[in-house]
């Protein structure tokens, strides 16, 4: 039997019991990460070893529904930009490595969504620039294309990285035929570089003008030709082309010329835009597209695609753009007018 002083003794030690549980409790709660750099590190961990993991794995779905909470919690962490990106990131990988589904469609508009606010709360982020090529990869990867060029413009154009490399893929990709692009990087490097017709002759061909007039390379031999593959739909040409009708004024009477080879689909666009451009060098236009009889002896994959061709019919350089294209242009012209004096002095 229990005396007095037993049952008092263990009334205290239970008191005391529950007033230890209680303060452990408090402590505890006291210990969670409050501080948000806890859950932040925790997240970044996760992202890293998740890397290389498969799409659905449980790893992933957590750390997804991690950056889901963090994002709720602590929509001013100093590195909520990151945060944005890695959730973006997760779902928007999901779609392009599972493919299009019902329930896919969910997860881009909340992987699009979550890049949309990095995008307009952190506009120099530097999580931005992969962020937009990745949502321009997705939606290609879903066929959207419009809504991809939408987003690789956005990068283009930025005003921080609209320079920097991820900024040209998503210009290249901007160029290239909607056919090649299905979502995937590694697209851009299936195509066969421009320079490695370099130094060898080039691919002659006979057709017919806009004018109906014959049109080959072997017509223009003794003058230094810039061969531009190039369409009115192509934002880039465009861009290019106050450049190149400044290089054709200055250099068209020292025997340089520009033949044009349109990718248009749509020959009175085409003969319109040529006409408010005042673009009167010689242009072939078949209205096949990317099938272009010429583009395809070239194998062209994008646009602009430009040769610079010298007076023997040799490549000389290709996709030279802005200032270098005067450049190369006038050391071509030189060189060529070099040769046509030296050979016309021979037969004296």
């Amino acid at each position: 039997m229990f005396s007095r002083n037993d049952c008092i003794r263990h009334l205290l030690v239970v008191a005391l019991g529950c007033i230890f549980t209680a303060m452990t409790c408090i402590i505890s709660v006291d210990a969670a990460p409050k501080n948000p750099s806890y859950a932040y590190q925790e997240i970044k961990l996760l992202y890293k070893r998740s890397a290389n993991k498969a799409a659905d794995s449980t790893e992933l779905k957590v750390l997804t529904e991690k950056s889901r909470t963090f994002l709720e919690n602590y929509p001013q962490y100093k590195r909520i930009d990151h945060v944005y990106y890695i959730l973006g990131n997760l779902l928007l990988q999901r779609v392009r490595i599972v493919g299009s589904s019902p329930m896919q469609t969910d997860l881009v508009k909340e992987g699009i969504e979550s890049y949309e606010r990095l995008i307009k709360n952190h506009p120099d982020s530097r999580y931005i620039a992969p962020a937009l090529l990745e949502a321009g990869l997705v939606y290609d990867k879903l066929g959207q294309h419009e809504k991809a060029d939408a987003v690789y413009q956005l990068l283009v154009s930025h005003p921080k990285y609209g320079s920097r490399a991820l900024a040209k893929e998503a210009k290249a990709f901007l160029a290239l035929d909607k056919a090649q692009r299905t979502g995937e990087r590694k697209s851009l490097f299936q195509v066969r570089p421009p320079d490695a017709l370099i130094g060898k002759n080039a691919i002659d061909f006979k057709v017919k003008d806009l004018d109906d007039q014959e049109l080959s390379l072997k017509k223009y031999r003794g003058k230094v030709v810039l061969l531009d593959f190039w369409a009115v739909w192509c934002g880039p040409c465009r861009a290019e082309m106050p450049n190149v009708k400044r290089v054709y004024e200055k250099y068209k009477d020292q025997h340089f010329e520009i033949i044009g080879i349109s990718l248009d689909n749509d020959k009175s666009k085409l003969l319109a835009y040529l006409k408010e451009q005042r673009a009167t060098w010689p242009q072939f236009f078949d209205g096949n597209g990317w099938k272009n009889e010429v583009a395809e002896m070239y194998k062209i994959n994008s646009i602009p695609t430009m040769y610079l061709i010298d007076g023997e019919g040799v490549i000389r350089k290709a996709n030279v753009h802005g200032h270098a294209l005067e450049v190369a242009v006038n050391e071509l012209v030189q060189e060529n007018k070099a040769k046509l004096k030296a050979g016309a002095s021979g037969l004296r």
